[in-house]
Formats: structure tokens, C-alpha cells, sequence
């Protein structure tokens, strides 16, 4: 593997450079390389979480873009795991749909979202997954052809077919990728991976990407911010990382210490209980009634009887 041109982290690019229309290109190449369509991103939409002043320890970075064909595109670059980080990615996409479906509009307006994340944690074995939904006799397995469904996605909507309504999730597993490029998106999760593009790398518009994200044509001012990024990010990764230790170790404590204290509790209890059956069973040796015993017992007759049931 021939050794590339350092380039800026591709969050931080996000953050600061990708945004500006002039930049659109290399999201462009990028998705182009993923989707295998062209794809002409005609803005940057706001968000919460899409604003150019998102906090530097911010765990994750989005980008929510609009293409020409009026899809949206959550686009997330994710270092820490989530235990519901599936949720988040349903919830997201969800939230999308509703937000740009107008007031009093028909259900045939719904948008398409794709939703796509860059993450330096695993999920799963393998480097790259695509989810979509798909509709599957249950006896024969056969797919629901989109043209027998047609004429259920509105008269009035320019979708083709089923599957340009319902959104697509794309997980990229960074450190799965084994950095041997074979396609084309191969040499942008190299980009991902390393911050550095491949020397002969020939996806579309990846030359951009190390024209314009070249770290050694920055500023002194420039490389200084992001610089102070970057230490931002190892230093929100290593507290991330001590609470997870941390929270682990005290989970531990705490199970240790709950255990003791339950098989503390649960010895006692058998202990009485144990004690019980063997007074019942002294008492009924010395053929004492066993209205007597629950007398001396402090016990019920109910309960001296299945004492004596369960001896049995």
C-alpha cells in the first residue's frame, strides 16, 4: 500500500470546510462512491446537531444535506458507542421525515432519508452494512416487487417505486477497513481510517479532497485551531473512555457488594427456614399437636402444616 498525502481529519472537515458550497464536490464524490449514483447536494440544512459552532467535545458530528432529488442525507461521523446507538439512528431518521413533511401535507410527501455513519467503534464483523426495508412473502421468501406496490406510494408523488420512500442506513466500520483498496469507496474509508488520501487513489473527486483538506497548506492560525481539535478529541476520548473504565469497575463493586449482601440475606432466610423444619420435625417426633408447636414456633397452623407437607 503506497503511503498518502496527510489530509484533515474528515470531522473536522465536517465541521469547518464541507459545509461551503464550493466544498459540496467532495461530499459529492464521496457519496457518489457509496451510493453508485450521482448525487448534487444543493445545501447545508440546520439542526441541532449541524451548526458550525458545535461544541469541540461534542462526541459525534452531523451533516444533514438536501440533494437534487429533494432526498435528505444524515450524514455522522461517531467515535464513542452507544449502547442505543440504533435507536438514535431510527429516531433521527424518523425525526427527519416529520420535520419536512409541511402541515397539513399528504403522507405521499414524505421525503427519502438515507442515513449514513462513519464510526470508529465496531458494529458487527464486517467494514460496511447497508439497511433498507424490504417486504418478503413469509412462506416463499419472495420480495414484494416494487412495481406490484406502485400504485401505493400517492398519485401525486414522484417516487418510482417503494424503495425511494423508505430511509437507508449505511454503517462504515473505519477500523474493519484492512486499508487493501479495491473500489472506489475503498479509497475514501482509507481517508477515513488513516487522514491521509492514498498516493494513485482515483475515486471521484478524492483529489479535491487532498487539494483542499491538505493539512500542510493551512495557515499558521489555521493549523493552530485545529490542532487545539484535535486535542480536544483525544481528550474527550480519554475522559470517555475513564468513565466507561470507571463505571465498569464500580459496576463490579456494586454487583460484588449486592451479592454479598443478597446471599447474606438469602443464608439468613434459609437459615430460619431450615430451623423451622427441623423444630416442626423435633415437635412432631415428641408427638407434640401442632397447635402446640405453632404456639411455641410463633407460627400459624397454616404455616406448621405445609412445613410438615413439604417434609413429606
Amino acid at each position: 500500500m503506497k503511503q498518502g498525502r496527510e489530509v484533515i481529519s474528515f470531522d473536522y472537515a465536517m465541521k469547518y470546510i464541507l459545509r461551503e458550497k464550493s466544498n459540496f464536490d467532495i461530499l459529492e464524490g464521496f457519496l457518489y462512491a457509496l451510493l453508485n449514483e450521482e448525487v448534487k447536494i444543493l445545501e447545508i440544512l440546520e439542526s441541532e446537531n449541524n451548526k458550525n459552532d458545535i461544541d469541540l467535545k461534542s462526541n459525534r458530528v452531523d451533516l444533514l444535506t438536501r440533494d437534487e432529488q429533494n432526498r435528505r442525507m444524515i450524514i455522522e461521523i461517531q467515535y464513542a458507542a452507544e449502547s442505543d446507538y440504533l435507536q438514535r439512528l431510527l429516531y433521527e431518521t424518523s425525526r427527519t421525515i416529520i420535520d419536512n413533511l409541511p402541515d397539513g401535507a399528504r403522507y405521499e410527501e414524505v421525503i427519502k432519508v438515507i442515513s449514513i455513519s462513519i464510526l470508529y467503534f465496531d458494529i458487527g464483523t464486517k467494514c460496511v452494512y447497508k439497511g433498507e426495508m424490504s417486504f418478503r412473502d413469509i412462506k416463499t421468501k419472495e420480495n414484494l416487487i416494487p412495481e406490484k406496490a406502485d400504485k401505493y406510494i400517492g398519485i401525486k408523488s414522484k417516487k418510482k417505486n417503494y424503495k425511494e420512500i423508505f430511509p437507508e442506513y449505511y454503517l462504515i466500520n473505519t477500523r474493519l477497513f484492512n486499508d487493501n483498496v479495491e473500489t472506489d469507496l475503498d479509497d475514501w474509508i482509507y481517508m477515513f481510517k488513516n487522514s491521509e488520501v492514498r498516493e494513485g487513489a482515483t475515486a471521484k473527486s478524492i483529489d479535491k479532497a487532498k487539494e483542499r483538506l491538505d493539512v500542510l497548506k493551512m495557515s499558521k492560525k489555521e493549523r493552530s485551531k485545529y490542532n487545539n481539535f484535535l486535542d480536544e478529541r483525544r481528550k474527550s476520548a480519554s475522559q470517555y473512555h475513564t468513565a466507561y473504565t470507571e463505571g465498569i469497575e464500580q459496576g463490579i463493586k456494586q454487583g460484588i457488594k449486592q451479592g454479598i449482601e443478597q446471599g447474606i440475606k438469602q443464608g439468613i432466610e434459609q437459615g430460619i427456614e431450615q430451623n423451622k423444619k427441623e423444630f416442626v420435625k423435633r415437635g412432631l417426633d415428641k408427638k407434640i399437636s401442632i397447635a402446640m408447636i405453632a404456639e411455641l414456633a410463633e407460627l400459624s397452623i397454616e404455616e406448621v402444616k405445609a412445613i410438615i407437607k413439604n417434609l413429606s
